[in-house]
């Protein structure tokens, strides 16, 4: 019996190894574990969606306008020019609201829109025997924009109707009469600029745009009467604005 007895060191070697070995494997099958998770990959959070021009949109603007106004005299029985004209600048700063709406077809934006603008446009010219100025105390348009969305930046056209309260007076400078003529006129606006989005719903933009009110001619009855002064005001704005997107 004693010689079917393995010795004690033996015994003590077997036990050793198999608690190794034991530790050995627990050790490989949680590092393998371990490994496994970090193998997993992290779950990225969802992109954000793209931005969407599509919707309306309210703001204000603020800016210059820089132009000028050219006067010519005919004789109002004949039509005949007398050989006086004068041209001069006229330029205000100014501010106001607009409003409009747009529609993205994937990068291409179509869209209108309205403003309608306070300012102190302001010119004239003194010639004697006689003197005149040219002054506008609001404009306004309606307009088309279309324009290439950029992720949140858009390029866009601009176009329409302009129209304004455009006064001019003419001043006698011997006799001490003058004779004030207003109207709302009309004309055509086009320009351009670029809009982008801060925010989901706040929109900032800087834009030129050119304006021409047109030819026309008023027909002197007090000032200077026979004689009939044409007028043709134009102006370049540069304007900055934000809105609210909808």
């Amino acid at each position: 019996m004693q010689g079917s007895k393995r010795p004690l060191a033996a015994r003590t070697r077997l036990g050793l190894t198999s608690r190794t070995v034991f530790l050995a494997l627990a050790l490989v099958l949680g590092g393998s574990a371990n490994a496994a998770d970090l193998s997993m990959p992290f779950k990225a959070p969802p992109p954000s969606p793209a931005f969407s021009w599509t919707g309306f949109y309210i703001g204000a603007d603020v800016g210059y306008a820089w132009g000028k106004d050219h006067t010519t005299e005919y004789v109002t029985a004949t039509q005949a020019f007398t050989g006086f004209q004068w041209n001069y600048k006229a330029n205000s700063f100014l501010g106001g609201v607009f409003a409009g709406g747009n529609y993205q077809i994937g990068s291409f934006v179509l869209g209108a829109e309205g403003d309608i603008e306070a300012l102190r446009v302001k010119g004239g010219f003194f010639d004697p025997p006689g003197a005149g100025d040219t002054r506008m105390d609001w404009q306004g348009s309606f307009r088309g924009r279309a324009g290439f969305a950029v992720s949140k930046a858009l390029i866009y056209g601009t176009g329409g109707i302009a129209f304004g309260n455009i006064s001019h007076t003419y001043t006698n400078l011997i006799t001490g009469i003058s004779e004030t003529t207003p109207n709302i006129r009309a004309g055509w606006t086009a320009g351009g600029g670029v809009e982008v989005a801060l925010t989901p719903n706040i929109l900032a933009r800087v834009e030129y745009r050119y304006t021409d009110f047109g030819t026309y001619r008023y027909a002197s009855v007090t000032a200077f009467p026979g004689l009939t002064g044409q007028q043709e005001p134009r102006f370049s704005t540069v304007r900055v604005g934000a809105a609210y997107k909808f």
